[in-house]
């Protein structure tokens, strides 16, 4: 990750469609806090160049000629477990957010995403911040939007029940994979700060997560 926020961030751009590898190395080069240091059309590709040009971050397609992009995530992981990865997929990502999550990604893109959303996804992931696509929402259902997370990696616990959750906790959770902070809960329902933060406290023990991003994953796995 970069430390220093006066520093230029490395990425590299992993897709093996030339004309949307192109683009997207043209879009993030406009911006100057961010120089593209290397390409990959697969997998094994990728490696190589992660290894010589020491990226902070890597654009990585989920679907790769030789690589399944879930499984190359732990690979990258291996080389430099400071690296921030954000998926890209022009399809239905549905199936993928979990897995990828798991293995260590910590952003997620449409590839027709703008291209103000994909530079803030690369300098919030930079920062070791999470990052989803606003375009995710159908995907995700009420899907955590542009949440900003420190934790370095999501650890999925085991299944746990949502049952336990009281109608209160219920609509606070919604709210908070709206992408909605404690204070704009608050004003949405209409009661305290400190109450929110209490609500959310027990949202946390109860479906046993640390974050509020696991407890959205959570919940959401189990509403389905």
């Amino acid at each position: 990750m970069v430390s220093n926020s006066k520093k230029t961030i490395k990425v590299v751009v992993v897709d093996d469609h030339t004309l949307f590898a192109e683009g997207t190395v043209s879009l993030l080069s406009s911006e100057s806090s961010i120089s593209v240091v290397g390409t990959a059309k697969n997998g094994s590709n990728c490696l190589e160049v992660i290894k010589t040009e020491h990226p902070d971050v890597v654009l990585l397609d989920i679907n790769l000629p030789d690589y399944c992009g879930t499984d190359l995530i732990e690979k990258i992981k291996d080389l430099d477990s400071n690296i921030g990865i954000i998926m890209l997929t022009g399809e239905n990502p549905g199936g993928y957010i979990n897995a990828s999550l798991k293995n260590g990604a910590q952003g997620f893109l449409l590839k027709d995403c703008s291209k103000a959303e994909m530079i803030t996804a690369v300098l919030q992931v930079s920062r070791d911040e999470f990052y989803f696509s606003q375009n995710m929402a159908p995907y995700l259902g009420s899907a955590i939007i542009g949440e900003e997370n420190r934790t370095n990696k999501i650890i999925k616990p085991d299944k746990t029940s949502c049952t336990s959750l009281t109608p209160k906790e219920i609509e606070i959770i919604e709210l908070i994979a709206q992408g909605m902070r404690n204070r704009e809960i608050a004003t949405t329902l209409g009661i305290k700060n400190r109450t929110v933060d209490c609500h959310v406290s027990n949202i946390l023990s109860k479906l046993d997560v640390k974050t509020r991003l696991e407890a959205v994953l959570t919940y959401m796995e189990e509403k389905e």
